[in-house]
C-alpha cells in the first residue's frame, strides 16, 4: 500500500485562543436555559434587591422601550411609553414564570405593566395577546409587551406581532446599562460586599450574554478556514485516499472481530459460562467483543487494534460495568494465528481472570495497567 502523505506536512496556522476570564455561566454550562436567564433578570431587574444598584438595569430597559406602543385588546394602542416618566421608581414588582410570562414587571404606582419575553434559543411563537391580557386584567393601564434576545425578534405568527410593542437584543441592554452615569460610580465606591459582588456577577452576564466576538477573532478565523479550504482542494485525491485506506483497515479488523464472536460464544456455552451483557461493536481503529460475567462480576474484553500504541491483539478486563480496576494484557499470538486459536485462547484467559477474581489474587487494581502474558 503506497499513499501520498504529503498533505500531513502541510503548515497551518495554529488556531489562537483567547483566554476568557473566569465566568460563573460557562462554568455552569446549562446556566443559559431561560429560567436561569430569567431569575437573573429578576435579580438585577428589581430595584430593592440586594445588589444595590436601584432601578439601574430597569432604567436601562425601560429606555430601550422609550416610545414603544402599548398594547390593549386589538393590539398596538394609541399610548406609548414614556421612559423619562417611569425611571428611578423603585415600586417595580419583578416575578418570573407568571401565567408563562418569563419575567413579569409590574408598577402599580405608575400603573405600568412590562412583560418581558426570554429568548435565548428558540423560536418566538409564545402567545403574547394572551400575555398581554394576563396584565390588563391585572389592572394596568399601560401594557408593554417586549421580546428579550441575543437577536432581533419577529413573531412567527403574523397575528401575534400586533402584540408585540419592541424586540430588544441583549447587546442593547448591555450597551445601555454600560452607560448609566451611576454605574461608574458604583465602580469606583462599592458600597458594601453584596454590591460588589452584584457588580461582578453583572458583568460576567454582560459578557456571557452579549456573546460578540473581537474583529481580530474573525479575521484569524477566515485566515485558517481559507488555509483548510486550500489544503483540501490541493490534496483532495491524497486525502481521499487516506481516508479510503483508513476505513478499509477499520473493515478488516470489524470482520475479523466477527468471524471469532460465534467462536467465542460456543466455547463460553461449553463451559458454561453465562453472561448477563454482551457487547459487540468498535471504532475505526478499535473493534471488540465484550462479556460481563455476573458471578464475578468483571467484564472481560478481546479487542483487535489497529492503534501503534495498543497490543494488536489485547484482552481488557474490567470490574463489573465500570471502568474501573482495568487492566489491558495481550493475547500473545499474531494476527496469523487461526481464528480457533485466538478463541481458545481468549476463552483459556478468561477463565484465568474470573479464578484471580473469585480467590482475590487478581493483579492490584491499576488505570489500565499494563501486565505481561504468563
Amino acid at each position: 500500500m503506497t499513499l501520498d502523505l504529503s498533505f500531513l506536512e502541510v503548515s497551518l496556522s495554529p488556531a489562537r485562543s483567547v483566554q476568557r476570564p473566569v465566568n460563573v455561566y460557562d462554568i455552569l454550562r446549562e446556566g443559559w436555559r431561560e429560567t436561569r436567564v430569567d431569575m437573573t433578570l429578576q435579580f438585577f431587574l428589581d430595584p430593592t434587591e440586594r445588589h444595590g444598584l436601584g432601578s439601574l438595569v430597569m432604567d436601562a430597559l425601560l429606555r430601550l422601550l422609550d416610545g414603544a406602543p402599548g398594547i390593549d385588546a386589538g393590539g398596538h394602542s394609541s399610548k406609548r411609553l414614556i421612559a423619562k416618566e417611569a425611571e428611578g421608581s423603585n415600586a417595580w414588582e419583578i416575578a418570573t414564570q407568571v401565567d408563562f410570562i418569563d419575567v413579569y414587571a409590574a408598577n402599580p404606582d405608575l400603573g405600568i405593566a412590562v412583560v418581558l419575553e426570554n429568548k435565548i434559543g428558540h423560536v418566538l411563537d409564545n402567545p403574547l395577546r394572551k400575555y398581554a391580557e394576563y396584565a390588563q386584567n391585572d389592572g394596568f393601564d399601560t401594557v408593554i409587551v417586549a421580546v428579550l434576545a441575543p437577536e432581533a425578534r419577529e413573531h412567527s405568527d403574523p397575528a401575534q406581532s400586533d402584540y408585540l410593542s419592541r424586540a430588544v437584543t441583549y447587546a442593547e441592554l448591555s450597551a445601555e446599562i454600560k452607560r448609566a452615569p451611576e454605574l461608574v460610580e458604583f465602580l469606583m465606591n462599592p458600597g458594601d460586599t453584596d454590591q460588589r459582588r452584584s457588580l461582578d456577577l453583572l458583568q460576567q452576564f454582560i459578557e456571557a450574554r452579549h456573546g460578540e466576538r473581537e474583529m481580530t477573532d474573525l479575521e484569524d478565523e477566515v485566515q485558517r478556514l481559507d488555509e483548510w479550504r486550500h489544503v483540501l482542494d490541493e490534496h483532495r485525491l491524497a486525502i481521499t485516499a487516506f481516508e479510503e485506506a483508513r476505513s478499509s483497515i477499520g473493515r478488516l479488523i470489524r470482520d475479523r472481530r466477527k468471524r471469532i464472536e460465534p467462536l467465542i460464544a460456543d466455547r463460553l456455552e461449553a463451559l458454561s459460562l453465562e453472561t448477563g451483557w454482551e457487547a459487540h461493536g468498535g471504532i475505526r481503529e478499535e473493534t471488540w467483543n465484550a462479556y460481563h460475567f455476573p458471578s464475578a462480576d468483571w467484564t472481560v474484553e478481546l479487542k483487535f487494534s489497529a492503534d501503534p500504541s495498543r497490543p494488536m491483539i489485547y484482552v481488557y478486563d474490567r470490574r463489573g460495568l465500570t471502568y474501573k480496576d482495568s487492566t489491558i494484557e495481550p493475547l500473545g499470538l499474531s494476527w496469523t494465528d487461526s481464528d480457533a486459536d485466538i478463541s481458545d485462547a481468549f476463552i483459556e484467559r478468561v477463565v484465568q481472570i474470573l479464578n484471580q477474581v473469585k480467590t482475590g489474587t487478581r493483579l492490584e487494581p491499576g488505570s489500565e495497567t499494563q501486565a505481561t502474558t504468563p
